[in-house]
């Protein structure tokens, strides 16, 4: 059985940190100054927001962005990557 996100990455780095609440966001391993973190799809968690929390795609965004995606704390912080936008 192939091991999830979370059992790689704390092979690569056990001090990786989770998004809390984002689970299905999770897309891969990313490196930050060479340090494996989890990579998080920015859409999927505003997604997840809107439908755990019942909130329209404004609100989400905000709410996201402000509060998940400019919080970094060390190097061990997740990496949010946005969908390309045509």
């Amino acid at each position: 059985m192939p091991k999830s996100i979370v059992e790689q990455v704390s092979m690569l780095n056990p001090d990786a940190l989770m998004a809390d609440g984002y689970d299905r966001a999770m897309k891969g391993i990313a490196y930050r100054d060479g340090k494996a973190v989890i990579l998080y799809s920015s859409d999927k968690c505003i997604e997840q927001l809107m439908e755990d929390q019942g909130w329209s795609h404004e609100d989400a965004l905000d709410w996201f962005c402000y509060n998940t995606e400019c919080a970094y704390v060390g190097e061990n912080t997740p990496i949010f990557e946005w969908e390309d936008i045509e």
